[in-house]
């Protein structure tokens, strides 16, 4: 078996256009409609089974997140955004502050 690199012949290789920028391609336009589960999410802890099996109704349970950090906003369980929690007539809303870098 050789291990010497052998050259690419590029007459072979098929000749594409270059991509289209996303808001104009056709799969762009199919995915608008795919719908999405978003969570806002106040914080989070850990505790044993032993506590939820104790919890009733009016237990309080202390969350990790201070009240002046921002709340995470979650698509289909991955961090798209953060922000803040607002009062829109009688429902919470969340006003984005940030918006999750991609990693």
């Amino acid at each position: 078996m050789s291990t010497e690199p052998k050259n690419l012949d590029i007459t072979k290789l098929e000749s594409v256009e270059k991509p289209v920028k996303v808001e104009k391609s056709k799969t762009y336009n199919l995915l608008l409609d795919v719908e999405l589960e978003l969570s806002a999410i106040l914080g989070e802890t850990d505790i044993t089974l032993k506590k939820v099996l104790d919890l009733t109704k009016g237990s309080i349970i202390e969350l990790d997140n201070k009240t002046v950090e921002p709340i995470k906003l979650l698509a289909n369980g991955r961090e798209v955004a953060r922000g803040e929690v607002v009062i829109i007539e009688d429902n919470f809303g969340l006003r984005i502050t940030d918006i999750a870098e991609k990693e």
